[in-house]
């Protein structure tokens, strides 16, 4: 799979793990209503995020697991597997730009939470949102220049 291939994956499942939560998060003072009720009372949860998310983590594990085994899957993301020093240094590079990228956007995302208290009522998952804007903005900076890095490689 190609590296543009598996960052929209990537962009696909941070999304949809982002609705997955939210929708978690709203049902979340149901379900501990049913469970402080010993089951009397009942709970409606949105099932589409739970079943997208596992579709297209399953599909993203199966176009993978012809490249990977499963063990090494679970534990190196798919960005450190490099082949040789020029893809080294292309990651280091990457990892690099994806650091300098966090280290600006986490104070603005500390400044936005200040103002949590009063958009609260109107977007309750608010944190949820920014946490995953966080890590796409982090996931967006490393694919970019390491995509930048090897064309100027001649790749």
């Amino acid at each position: 799979m190609s590296l543009k291939s598996k960052a929209c994956f990537h962009l696909v499942l941070y999304g949809l793990a982002c609705w997955t939560l939210i929708s978690l998060m709203e049902a979340a003072p149901q379900i501990a209503d049913y469970f402080q009720t010993g089951g009397s009372a009942s709970f409606e949860l949105n099932a589409t995020p739970f079943l997208l998310f596992a579709a297209c983590a399953a599909l993203y594990m199966y176009a993978e697991k012809k490249k990977r085994a499963v063990k090494k899957h679970s534990l190196v993301p798919d960005e450190f597997e490099e082949q040789d020093e020029r893809e080294r240094m292309m990651t280091a590079k990457a990892c690099r730009s994806s650091y300098i990228a966090v280290y600006f956007s986490l104070p603005a995302a500390a400044v936005l939470l200040l103002f949590y208290p009063l958009i609260q009522p109107h977007l309750p998952f608010f944190p949820i949102l920014l946490i995953f804007i966080l890590m796409m903005i982090q996931h967006l900076s490393y694919v970019l220049t390491f995509h930048k890095h090897g064309k100027n490689s001649g790749s």
